[in-house]
């Protein structure tokens, strides 16, 4: 894999002109949303929020997917399980352009419907609108969640100590959204078996199982990887709980069908979108790989957190620092 792809990312863009697609830089987030609201800012740092024995969670674009609204209700189904919670509710927030059509507009519904029941949720409402505003239709959710006290893993965050574990392979969904954009561009490079198993991706984007099996094992932190990938998530748990890392890049989980789709767009798997994957926090990492092993789910140690604030991954002989989270790569090779 290219030096690019080991994770070296760019340099964080400067403020002024343009935003770039996708999350929020880190330091932008700061300076011109979270300290504006600051007087007014609950709890922050997290991506799901408690009240009481709710917890809720607010899912917005998802990068390669935006013309599969569905896959809102899995994302937000995998912040709750990630947070302790078992799924009930969503919300959803829908602006249109003025062209989209009535047709569309019913398959989107019946996707959301279908991944709704198919995690016993419910969808409680909702706003819809057209606007002059977008050029395509976007989607947005708020999930709704409940939890018990004992499982609440909202306010759980890494310790010096614990293993951190990576369950099934990362860039599972960023995979998939490269292959729904350009099937026949790839199946004309590669074999229909790599194009069909890549495919196949799709219906491992839940983190549901594997949440509950390390609520299970004890107390935890945990976060389903999502924009930015592995290294970006790796480093908002870290910076959240203010602690340090240590990764063997060697030991994060890869498919071969992703490596290869990767080198052929230009793709740093390690910065892509990666629903599908979840990080777990924990002191009792044998027992919880044994429990997933037996549950017929992947998972593997790929490190340790540390004190301090040093965020290191080795590479064989090589070592290297963990960069502040970058631009997703789909929006960086796809999205402008």
């Amino acid at each position: 894999m290219s030096d690019r792809h080991s994770g070296n990312c760019r340099p964080e863009e400067k403020s002024g002109g343009n935003l770039r697609m996708g999350k929020l830089p880190e330091a932008l987030l700061r300076r011109s949303v979270l300290r504006p609201l600051a007087s007014v800012l609950g709890k922050s740092g997290e991506e799901c929020e408690a009240d009481g024995m709710s917890v809720y969670a607010v899912i917005g674009s998802l990068p390669g997917f935006e013309c599969m609204p569905g896959l809102l209700v899995t994302v937000a189904v995998n912040k709750l399980a990630a947070a302790g919670a078992v799924p009930q509710e969503i919300l959803l927030h829908v602006i249109l352009p003025r062209d989209y059509e009535e047709k569309c507009l019913q398959r989107d519904m019946r996707q959301i419907s279908e991944q709704a029941r198919k995690y016993h949720m419910t969808v409680a409402g909702g706003h819809t609108e057209v606007s002059y505003a977008v050029k395509r239709c976007i989607y947005s959710a708020t999930a709704i969640g409940r939890v018990s006290r004992e499982n609440h893993k909202a306010e759980v965050l890494l310790c010096p100590g614990q293993e951190l574990i990576v369950t099934k392979w990362i860039a599972l969904a960023g995979t998939v959204a490269a292959v729904n954009a350009h099937e026949d561009e790839l199946r004309e490079r590669y074999p229909a078996s790599l194009v069909d198993a890549a495919k196949g991706f799709g219906e491992m984007l839940c983190v549901l199982d594997e949440a509950q099996i390390a609520v299970q094992c004890g107390e935890c932190a945990m976060r389903d990887v999502s924009q930015g990938g592995i290294f970006g998530t790796l480093w908002e748990m870290a910076d959240c709980a203010g602690v340090g890392l240590e990764i063997d890049l060697k030991q994060i989980p890869i498919r071969q069908e992703t490596v290869e789709i990767c080198e052929y767009f230009d793709l740093n798997p390690y910065c892509l979108y990666s629903a599908g994957s979840l990080i777990i926090g924990t002191k009792q990492g044998e027992a919880l790989i044994e429990a997933m092993t037996t549950a017929g789910i992947p998972a593997v140690t790929i490190g340790c957190v540390t004190s301090g604030r040093e965020r290191i991954i080795r590479n064989g002989e090589g070592v290297r620092y963990l960069d502040r989270p970058q631009q997703d790569e789909w929006y960086r090779r796809f999205g402008e």
